[in-house]
């Protein structure tokens, strides 16, 4: 049985893309489990959020991947898809948040931040998508080559703007 919540939720005009999914294709004792809520299907919204959780990053080299969240951003023209989490760590440390779509064959970083740690920090990433795109948003931490550092997620979410379509111009969104 594989491990996929679908979480999409339509809010005020804030919000877009259409339809996502989240799905664990990575260690499920290493990723938050998801929300589910529907969403009605004339409206193209999406948000994808993960609870809040607790993660222990190993030394050595590199950045690890803390939470991951996929998504395919369905619009009807282009649109503003943004990531976003709320997340401290034991120790400074840097951080980096990223938006990835899929090529085809692999996950390529689109838009990527790096972040320096010192207390609780709220971070984004966002970027301009193209229509009818896999995307998934990464959190990564950086090791500590002589530790371990223990991260808290308070949220993260994966989310875009809303598109109702407009029937009298169609191909457009009111």
């Amino acid at each position: 049985m594989s491990f996929r919540s679908v979480f999409s939720l339509c809010s005020l005009l804030l919000l877009s893309g259409c339809g996502a999914e989240l799905s664990s294709a990575t260690d499920v004792s290493t990723r938050a489990q998801a929300l589910t809520q529907e969403q009605p299907s004339n409206i193209h919204g999406l948000e994808h959020a993960l609870p809040a959780s607790e993660q222990t990053v190993g030394g050595g080299s590199g950045h690890q991947v803390v939470a991951s969240i996929d998504g395919f951003f369905s619009h009807l023209q282009p649109g503003l898809v943004r990531g976003s989490v709320l997340m401290e760590l034991d120790a400074a440390g840097d951080v980096q948040l990223a938006l990835q779509l899929h090529d085809g064959t692999a996950w390529v970083d689109h838009s990527v931040r790096d972040l320096r740690l010192t207390q609780s920090v709220y971070g984004e990433v966002e970027a301009t998508l193209s229509p009818h795109q896999p995307v998934r948003f990464e959190i990564r931490v950086r090791r500590q080559p002589h530790g371990e550092q223990h991260v808290r997620l308070s949220f993260a979410r994966l989310f875009g703007a809303e598109c109702i379509p407009d029937f009298a111009n169609p191909g457009t969104c009111l």
